[in-house]
């Protein structure tokens, strides 16, 4: 007969061995199918998941902004930057160290009179000049140190220089008279918007001042 069926006449001892086996089985092949849901069977363990391994690409993250492009404008220059002139110590400038900015430039002489007062005129103008404008003053005297001279009891322009013989050729182009002063007024492009002979009056040295672009 059957474990599972209890008859009469069967002892105590032959019956708890057969609940004892009855109980095995079930444990041991019924538990996993959900028809014993509570008892002395322990319930197995399900397998811990394993946790994700984190891996690097090298790629930068999506959501960091990247460093913004460098963008500069380019000068335009023109003719007027492409001469050389030098300094007080014969050191050879480039006019385009002045691009992006419009120039008064003064051709003078120590030993000229009406240089002497057209430079008068644009220092006493200085302060009300736009302050983009460049005044440069080119002397065309037979050495620095004259200049130099003059300069220590006069004021000086924003940048005081002497003429070389390339810039008094570009000039002559222009202008073949050989006089002085001369003044020229060149925007910010390199390119001469005019170039007057003889002193200038405040009116129109300020208007010129006020219109190079």
């Amino acid at each position: 007969m059957e474990c599972g069926l209890v008859t009469v006449g069967y002892s105590a001892v032959m019956m708890r061995a057969c609940v004892k086996l009855l109980s095995a089985v079930l444990c041991g092949g019924l538990l996993a199918g959900g028809l014993l849901a509570t008892g002395g069977c322990d319930a197995p363990t399900p397998p811990q998941a394993a946790a994700p391994v984190a891996t690097s690409t090298g790629a930068p993250d999506s959501t960091t902004p990247l460093p913004a492009p460098l963008i500069t404008t380019p000068v335009t220059l023109g003719p007027v930057h492409a001469l050389v002139v030098t300094d007080l110590d014969g050191n050879r400038v480039p006019l385009s160290q002045f691009a992006g900015r419009p120039m008064i430039i003064e051709i003078w002489a120590t030993w000229c009179g009406p240089c002497l007062a057209n430079r008068r005129t644009v220092h006493a103008l200085r302060s009300t000049l736009p302050e983009r404008v460049r005044v440069v003053g080119l002397s065309v005297d037979t050495s620095a140190e004259l200049v130099k001279s003059h300069l220590r009891s006069n004021p000086a322009n924003d940048f005081e220089g002497m003429a070389t013989l390339e810039f008094l050729e570009f000039v002559r182009k222009i202008n073949a008279s050989p006089s002085i002063p001369k003044t020229m007024y060149v925007d910010s492009k390199g390119r001469v918007a005019d170039l007057s002979e003889g002193t200038q009056s405040s009116k129109w040295l300020a208007a010129m001042a006020k219109n190079l672009k």
